[in-house]
């Protein structure tokens, strides 16, 4: 039988096992949201500086044209320079990876959230049927993310699994606070209790 349960009080060995699987979305989800966040980076930072060194480039080759007839050779070097590096953004086209990045990484947090609500919030009170109904409807949007998502370079997802452990690490300290300043807050009262 589906409810059977492990131990006497327990939760039923269907609702562990699909909270497990919730689990496992949420942290795939979470990791790949922050090597995608990790690339938006890489790309933005690749676009300005690609950009701002052909617009530099540019401009001082006009300067050094208008300026005379006393540096025809560097004038013409950077107006060649700088045709390339317009060449190299169109090609490489770092602002539309950096938004693509970007999409992926919103779409990769959207599925994330969705199954920390469902597991924590939705989980206990859904008969086995609503909690797979559930997980199927939230592995279909994953695969969906999965297969729409550009692929994130490996040097992303190491920086990505570095800063998880400084996130963990905020959410500990946050956790043990909360622990503190409940230790000592006073319970209130009911309002409809005699004082």
């Amino acid at each position: 039988m589906v409810d059977n349960e492990l131990f006497g009080g327990a939760e039923p060995a269907w609702r562990v096992t699909v909270a497990a699987e919730l689990y496992r979305i949420e942290e795939h989800c979470s990791h790949s949201a922050r090597a995608q966040a990790e690339t938006v980076k890489i790309w933005r930072v690749l676009n300005l500086w690609l950009g701002s060194t052909a617009v530099l480039a540019a401009g001082v080759a006009g300067s050094l044209v208008l300026a005379g007839d006393r540096f025809p050779l560097i004038a013409g070097g950077l107006a060649l320079g700088a045709a390339l590096l317009a060449t190299v953004v169109s090609m490489v086209a770092p602002g539309r990876k950096e938004n693509q990045a970007a999409e992926a990484a919103k779409a990769y947090r959207s599925v994330e959230t969705a199954a920390r609500q469902s597991r924590e919030v939705d989980l206990p009170g859904h008969a086995f049927m609503q909690a797979r109904q559930v997980l199927d409807e939230l592995t279909g949007r994953w695969h969906a993310v999965v297969r729409n998502a550009p692929p994130a370079p490996a040097w992303a997802q190491h920086r990505a699994e570095r800063n998880r452990y400084v996130e963990r690490a905020e959410e500990v300290m946050t956790e043990r606070m909360s622990d503190i300043v409940r230790v000592f807050q006073t319970p209130r009262r009911a309002a409809d209790q005699p004082a």
